[in-house]
């Protein structure tokens, strides 16, 4: 199953803007600031999907600042959502089965986690010989849309 088929079932494209839109303005402090990162995050990537951007450049722009400075704020993420991820949310999408049942908090470290790793290996294998970073790029679009239909429902 393709990138767009996937999320096809999930939500179109228009209507997660709105949705992404309204969970941010709903929010306030920290929350707002990571959800709004996050928000920017996936508009960057859409970007770089659609229009072919250079790879590297996109991975640097990806931003990890408001999540970095909860995170040294000692913000609790579980008040982003409560819940765990739900089957419901993931779709009958085989890659996300893996993810039901986690927290909102282990969900939102592990998109972090893939930026980071990303940024390093980047930097670290500047010819990319070895890495698929569009591949990388592009799941980690699907992660962060993802965790914005679980912060939604």
């Amino acid at each position: 199953m393709d990138f767009n088929q996937a999320f096809s079932t999930i939500l179109s494209v228009e209507k997660l803007a709105k949705t992404v839109e309204r969970v941010v303005k709903n929010s306030k402090g920290h929350k707002r600031a990571i959800l709004r990162e996050l928000q920017e995050n996936i508009h960057l990537l859409f970007l770089a999907q659609n229009q072919q951007l250079p790879v590297r450049k996109v991975i640097e722009k990806l931003e990890r600042k408001n999540y970095l400075a909860a995170a040294d704020a000692g913000f609790n993420f579980k008040l982003i959502k409560r819940s765990r991820l739900k089957n419901e949310t993931i779709k009958e999408v085989p890659q996300f089965k893996k993810y039901v049942g986690w927290s909102t908090e282990r969900l939102l470290e592990n998109i972090y986690l893939k930026v980071k790793q990303l940024q390093d290996m980047a930097d670290l294998d500047p010819e990319q010989k070895s890495l698929n970073l569009q591949i990388r790029l592009e799941n980690l679009l699907r992660l962060m849309l993802l965790f914005m239909q679980h912060v939604k429902q």
